[in-house]
């Protein structure tokens, strides 16, 4: 049985230590390419390319018409040497916005804090496998490991989505692509609420049960 908790567990860190990297990643990303930037490293026009970067998705208008149609693009296949019909979901652009310098700053902010409760749910986690392959589990400080991975995890979704709507909504003053329509609703994964929601559940199960225990112990 703890064999297979362990591989769940492992499951677990696995999915949390990619999001550490992969916010980490695009944070370093940013700043080698201001450094970049800074010591003429490239060009003018490719560094206000790559400092204008924006990751986007896109929803075709066509489905929204009296007679749906969402394949308003085309593509060339090699392999047949002829276009086939398609359309875009998501788009790696290059423009640049209008906003405000505390925008700028609020989405660089919340992007670093997003890293460092990612880093902080990771360690909670870990701390929490150790203690249960100690067979320490039913204790109060699970419960607060679990509150405060569930606190880390709830607070990343709202940083997340805070950044993604500032970013949407500059893009969205700036940019129109004929054909289709800036979609807000994939930028946001929802996954990182849920298990924060899930974790919080779960101290509270673990809370009142050892209060129950706690109640039943002075009882006898």
């Amino acid at each position: 049985m703890k064999r297979r908790l362990n591989i769940l567990c492992l499951i677990v860190v696995l999915v949390l230590s990619y999001s550490v990297v992969e916010t980490g990643y695009y944070l370093i990303l940013g700043a080698r390419t201001g450094v970049e930037a800074a010591q003429g490293a490239v060009s003018q026009r490719h560094q206000e390319d790559l400092m204008n970067v924006k990751n986007i998705y896109v929803m075709p208008e066509g489905i929204f018409a009296d007679t749906p149609r969402l394949l308003v693009d085309s593509v060339y296949n090699e392999k047949t040497g002829s276009y086939i019909p398609s359309a875009y979901s998501s788009l790696l652009v290059s423009v640049p916005t209008r906003q405000p310098g505390a925008c700028r700053l609020l989405v660089s902010l919340s992007d670093l804090l997003n890293l460092a409760l990612h880093v902080a749910a990771l360690v909670l986690f870990i701390r929490l496998i150790i203690s249960v392959n100690k067979s320490d589990i039913f204790l109060w400080k699970n419960v607060r490991r679990l509150r405060r991975l569930g606190m880390a995890l709830v607070g990343s979704f709202f940083l997340t989505l805070l950044s993604g709507y500032i970013t949407f909504h500059g893009v969205d003053e700036a940019l129109e692509i004929p054909g289709y329509a800036l979609s807000f609703a994939e930028v946001v994964d929802a996954t990182s609420l849920v298990l924060g929601l899930c974790s919080l559940i779960v101290a509270e199960v673990f809370a009142i049960g050892l209060r129950m225990k706690e109640e039943q112990d002075l009882t006898i």
